[in-house]
């Protein structure tokens, strides 16, 4: 049976471990990722098309803002079917999707192995200590990953643009875009705390045992040596 130290220990990392499988579910769950203003101009007529998007929806809706047009209601979209002719964008999307799942199934396998390690002594290397730095580290990665292509899918890729673009029936010219991150593209930075958590619990768990594993190694002070004579 584990000690209780290395039991708490473990069972906190079990913790921040499945805390950040949660938030990285709840993120691919929620479309809340970036919300856009894209200005475009009609022929007597400017305003803004406002982007919702998602990993797999958007939605888009016109504000008029000078001039007088009919107008637009909200249009609610699959975001595949709207990246079919822009492969770049489509490509780093998948790959983006691909990250977080692959951080997902890390942090469920980081979660499994510090709940096992809570309640024994595995034998397996892998199944120890090293275990959880490994698949922690899988899990952080991907998620450090995911949020910088995503962030370029946005910004230089000009996503929300080609989104308005897509999903526009009218001649209307599209200019520059405003972006504000939602609460889903955010709470990845929370997930990688977590991750971050996981792996300083593990390391004081290490630092600890083998502190006193050298204590326990030291001579004893002040021990009296036996002088054989001959």
């Amino acid at each position: 049976m584990p000690s209780k130290q290395k039991t708490l220990l473990f069972f906190a990392g079990f913790v921040s471990s499945i805390g950040s499988f949660a938030i990285i579910c709840t993120c691919l769950a929620t479309q809340g990722w970036v919300s856009s203003k894209v200005q475009f101009k009609g022929t007597n007529y400017s305003g803004n098309a406002n982007v919702d998007l998602g990993l797999f929806k958007t939605s888009r809706s016109k504000t008029i803002t000078d001039g007088v047009a009919l107008g637009a209601e909200v249009v609610t979209r699959d975001v595949f079917q709207i990246l079919n002719e822009t492969n770049s964008i489509k490509i780093i999307h998948i790959l983006i999707i691909l990250l977080l799942v692959i951080s997902l199934i890390s942090s469920f396998l980081s979660s499994a192995t510090t709940c096992l390690n809570s309640v024994s002594n595995p034998y397996l290397t892998f199944l120890g200590p090293l275990g959880v730095y490994v698949w922690t580290a899988i899990s952080g990665i991907p998620v450090l990953l995911a949020m910088i292509l995503f962030a370029v899918n946005i910004q230089a890729n000009e996503m929300p643009k080609e989104i308005a673009k897509a999903m526009d029936t009218t001649t209307d010219v599209f200019g520059s875009t405003q972006n504000t991150y939602g609460y889903s593209f955010w709470l990845l930075l929370l997930s990688l705390s977590f991750n971050i958590g996981t792996i300083g619990i593990i390391f004081y768990y290490e630092h600890a045992r083998y502190s006193k594993k050298v204590e326990k190694e030291k001579p004893m002070e002040g021990a009296i040596n036996d002088v054989i004579l001959f």
